[in-house]
């Protein structure tokens, strides 16, 4: 009587099929994860902006006005007087003559300050984005307050957060004549990888956007020196250039998410903004007494 052998392994051909079948699997299994992972990430990012339109009220409420967006180029930014209010009061405590009011001269990046510039706040950064430190340890962070629909530095309708060298009497929230749901308080910019400075909020150029042209533009951001302006070195860095009297400095909503930005409107509430948004509606979002209909 004869018995067939009993087989204990696969044969050559069965592996193969498994391995490309496993193939098959992982190359379905992989942009899933990635897209649930970019979800979280965007309703992260969400949060971290509703919690920092929660704490620019907090701040009216406490002080009368909004906080001002910056002294000039180097004497403080509203990153440092939020920071009491998404719990960062021991951070906070540490900054010194913030509006460059009194002899210490100190500025962003000169000690204590820089204890301050070289902390990576987690509400402000976005988990879609790389952290990046531009200069030293000063770090870049992912959101930028409304600062109108012209320039960084031009007087505009939307200018809800402005020069504190010049303008100590900050805007109120009943100033907002366009509609608290109609007027942005801050949304999304890219942190500029190497040395550029998009997303440097400590620095008074970067702590803001303009509406000037839509969000995810191919209209460049423009810097005051190319050194600081990293476009060709690394092409994941947003477009850039230099800027000049016709194009002044300015910096616009920018995100790693897909098709658009998240941002943060006056009355609390965020959304997601799509490239595709009509250029006059976003101009009007960026616009605080400018009297226009918003309509997209």
């Amino acid at each position: 009587m004869f018995y067939r052998a009993s087989r204990n392994a696969f044969t050559l051909i069965e592996l193969l099929v498994v391995i490309a079948i496993i193939a098959v699997l992982i190359g379905l299994l992989v942009p899933a994860v990635q897209k649930v992972r970019e979800a979280a990430n965007r309703m992260s990012c969400t949060n971290n902006l509703k919690q920092l339109a929660m704490a620019l009220h907090s701040y009216e409420s406490a002080n009368g006005q909004l906080p001002p967006g910056y002294a000039s180029c180097c004497w403080g930014t509203w990153q440092v007087l939020v920071l009491p209010y998404i719990e960062q009061e021991a951070l906070f405590k540490i900054y010194v003559n913030w509006g460059g009011d009194d002899s210490t001269g100190a500025r962003y990046g000169a000690a204590p300050n820089n204890a301050v510039s070289s902390a990576r706040i987690k509400t402000l950064t976005c988990p879609s984005d790389t952290p990046n430190t531009p200069i030293g340890t000063l770090t870049n962070h992912n959101y930028a307050l409304n600062y109108g629909e012209v320039n960084i530095y031009a007087a505009s309708n939307g200018k809800i957060f402005s020069n504190g060298n010049t303008q100590r009497k900050g805007t109120r929230i009943t100033d907002i004549t366009d509609g608290t749901s109609n007027t942005l308080f801050a949304a999304e910019v890219i942190q500029g990888i190497g040395s550029d400075l998009r997303g440097f909020g400590w620095w008074g150029d970067a702590s803001g956007f303009t509406t000037f042209a839509p969000p995810n533009t191919t209209t460049p951001d423009r810097i005051y020196t190319a050194s600081y302006c990293n476009s060709a070195a690394f092409p994941r860095n947003p477009p850039c250039d230099v800027s000049t009297a016709a194009n002044p400095t300015n910096f616009y909503a920018r995100s790693r998410h897909s098709g658009g930005v998240n941002g943060a409107l006056a009355d609390g509430s965020t959304r997601f903004f799509t490239n595709s948004i009509n250029p006059t509606a976003w101009l009007a979002y960026g616009s605080a007494r400018g009297g226009e209909v918003v309509s997209e």
